[in-house]
């Protein structure tokens, strides 16, 4: 899967268009960067299709942020101007698209370093 077919993917799960699903890929990518480790970082990099990589950054910054499922919320919103119902679906969604997308392995190796709630978002979308 390309990203384009990354953000369609994203568009059908979320009800979102698709310049909204890139921007909220693009977003949820970025804030999930920020929240991980350098190592995680460079993971969850090779896992991805090129197109979608740089969002994620890798500047050796060497400092983890630490925040939850609201923050990221918060700042995916705030970087797309979604309101709060469209960025929870897209944030959900592009989450789910990843797992699908990477497996189920590498996707939860990413995601213990994360709170259980984000890694919780992409399962209960597929449950769904």
């Amino acid at each position: 899967m390309g990203d384009k077919q990354f953000f369609r993917k994203v568009a059908e799960l979320s009800g979102l268009t698709v310049e909204e699903a890139a921007d909220a890929t693009r977003a949820t990518l970025e804030c999930l960067g920020s929240r991980l480790s350098n190592g995680e970082n460079r993971y969850l990099v090779t896992h991805l299709h090129e197109g979608l990589r740089d969002a994620v950054g890798s500047d050796g910054r060497g400092r983890i942020e630490c925040f939850g499922l609201p923050e990221l919320l918060r700042r995916v919103r705030e970087r797309t101007g979604l309101n709060d119902r469209d960025t929870a679906s897209g944030v959900r969604a592009v989450l789910t698209a990843l797992r699908e997308d990477m497996g189920d392995e590498a996707f939860d190796h990413v995601m213990q370093q994360l709170p259980n709630e984000f890694g919780a978002m992409a399962r209960a979308r597929a449950a769904a």
